[in-house]
């Protein structure tokens, strides 16, 4: 979890994200989102209520007593937003909030401004928020990307109770396949190549944590492999479980 130390909280390259996944905000952003302490979750939610396209005024947020809580959202916790130009990767370091300004000194008043740059992630964000208001107790509680990306997938198949995916779709859905340019050119290669090592390090472990920590039971029912005997298909059983709301994260 982020400490009071300054933390730099990933956001993954928009080219590693599946558009026919249910989300669209990146997966790095959610889960930084959620790693968030609540006071500055509450906060940053209640400033992003009111941001509204092409602001760059700054927006009220309360009192003197709220001034500790903005200074660290603005210092403390930072976003490293990678993203492919042209042929190449880059890495763009922000906070949650750009800046944090005091009006009067009687009745003192904090306002918070967010950076217009990453404006498409701000706006992504207010967009989800009644949902993940809804859905924080079980997100809260994940503390891998590979748990939360599976779990963002699985979530709308527990009514159905089993899901067939491919490999490569399962590759993108857990954020494992290669970084291409606007091209095709390959600019990062694949993590994890070999499915014994994708099985071990990102999806048992996804499973398990899932499973644990989330109203969703998930397991792994059958392999479909090719005439060569490699992977090709998956097939999950996703379910709905009960689980306890209290502060159980070993």
């Amino acid at each position: 979890m982020a400490t009071a130390k300054s933390s730099i909280q990933r956001r993954l390259p928009d080219s590693l994200l599946d558009k026919g996944l249910e989300e669209t905000l990146p997966i790095g952003v959610q889960k930084s989102y959620f790693m968030l302490p609540e006071p500055e979750r509450n906060l940053l939610n209640f400033a992003l209520e009111k941001y509204r396209p092409g602001q760059v005024d700054s927006i009220p947020v309360g009192g003197q007593k709220v001034l500790k809580t903005a200074l660290r959202l603005a210092c403390n916790y930072r976003l490293a937003i990678e993203e492919v130009e042209g042929s190449q990767a880059v890495t763009n370091y922000t906070r949650w909030i750009d800046t944090v300004q005091v009006r009067g000194t009687e009745k003192p008043e904090v306002c918070v401004a967010f950076s217009p740059r990453f404006e498409r992630i701000w706006l992504e964000l207010k967009k989800l928020l009644p949902r993940y208001l809804t859905e924080r107790p079980a997100r809260l509680r994940l503390r891998s990307q590979y748990s939360l990306r599976l779990y963002n997938w699985a979530k709308s198949y527990a009514p159905v109770g089993s899901k067939r995916i491919s490999l490569e779709r399962l590759r993108k859905v857990l954020g494992l396949e290669a970084v291409r340019d606007a091209e095709g050119n390959l600019i990062q290669a694949a993590p994890l190549p070999v499915w014994a090592n994708l099985r071990q390090r990102a999806l048992d472990t996804a499973i398990a944590e899932i499973n644990k920590k989330t109203d969703l039971k998930i397991s792994l029912e059958e392999l479909g492999r090719s005439q060569h005997r490699r992977i090709t298909t998956l097939t999950f059983g996703i379910s709905f479980q009960r689980f306890h709301n209290g502060n159980d994260d070993e």
